[in-house]
């Protein structure tokens, strides 16, 4: 019965690890490892600051296995000290558009398309969880469940061989920007 009881204890024990390392540790240390990779290949680590990467050919992704008819911009964001801001145009053309935050457990906790957009400039201000930042005109508040994260805009390419079409693409692309808010009492 003794080894019963110490088996037991030590399978709980090995259980309970396992889950804490598959469920809190393995997300975050997998956006760390994204955030790592797309500064390195940026050749510079920086928060709140987008990274616009064109469309790829086979062999030349960043973040494995992403798709090769779309463009995507890249943020990590740090709002433990101040807000971040990230101004963006939805595209009137038929490219499926999107803006998605993942936080650092990889959650994904806000995401608006091309067909939810309330407007066709977005005016989005990412602050912490318990952050007192006041809304400022049309902004749009997303409340993050960690200090740190990561924020994609993807736009689908119809025809990768269109110039016209890429070139319009990287000009829109170039117009989502973000910053760190100055004015916030945080």
């Amino acid at each position: 019965m003794k080894k019963l009881a110490v088996w037991s204890a030590v399978t709980i024990s090995l259980a309970a690890l396992f889950h804490l390392v598959g469920v809190w540790y393995l997300p975050r240390f997998i956006t760390r490892a994204a955030i790592n990779r797309v500064n390195q290949a940026a050749k510079r680590e920086h928060y709140n600051q987008m990274i616009y990467s064109p469309i790829h050919s086979a062999g030349e992704d960043i973040i494995v296995l992403d798709n090769p008819d779309s463009m995507f911009s890249f943020a990590a964001y740090d709002v433990s000290e101040k807000p971040a801001r990230i101004k963006c145009v939805v595209p009137n053309t038929d490219n499926y558009w999107s803006i998605s935050f993942y936080a650092l457990n990889t959650d994904n906790f806000y995401v608006v398309n091309d067909r939810t957009a309330k407007a066709k400039a977005l005016d989005l201000v990412i602050v912490k969880t318990n952050g007192k930042y006041q809304k400022i005109g049309d902004e749009e508040i997303v409340v993050a469940p960690s200090d740190k994260g990561v924020v994609l805009v993807r736009m689908m390419v119809n025809d990768r061989n269109n110039k016209e079409e890429l070139a319009r693409l990287t000009e829109l692309q170039k117009q989502t920007v973000m910053q760190e808010v100055d004015h916030a009492a945080y």
